[in-house]
């Protein structure tokens, strides 16, 4: 289940406004970041994702930020320290990529690295 966020309304004349879309989906991915450089290159950065059975190329890197995580989700679901103290972040890193599907248009998403594990966190019309 996913729910509907208006991102931006966009005119293309003014009679008829159109409302650009994001679907909140926080679906697990498997990606492929770039390796670190020594010289303080691309840091991780995704290069392909595969979401629900389809690998994505990322064409661009739109935008880079930090944001919390919804930490309050895990209160009460047994998520305990580790055996070293360690809590779980309370922040992450989220790319907003434009992305290419082997077959179709490309596609803006917004993807956030939780913790151990990738998330899609929006999907952008």
């Amino acid at each position: 289940m996913f729910e509907l966020f208006p991102a931006a309304v966009v005119s293309r004349s003014p009679t008829a406004p159109e409302v650009a879309m994001a679907h909140r989906h926080d679906d697990p991915l498997v990606v492929t970041t770039h390796a670190p450089s020594p010289t303080g290159g691309r840091d991780g950065t995704p290069r392909t994702f595969v979401w629900r059975g389809r690998r994505h190329t990322v064409c661009a890197v739109l935008d880079t930020w930090q944001e919390r995580r919804p930490w309050w989700r895990a209160v009460g679901q047994g998520d305990a320290p580790s055996t070293a103290g360690a809590h779980p972040a309370t922040e992450r890193r989220v790319w907003r990529v434009e992305a290419r599907p082997p077959v179709g248009p490309v596609g803006v998403f917004d993807l956030a690295r939780d913790d151990d594990h990738w998330l899609l966190l929006r999907a952008h019309d």
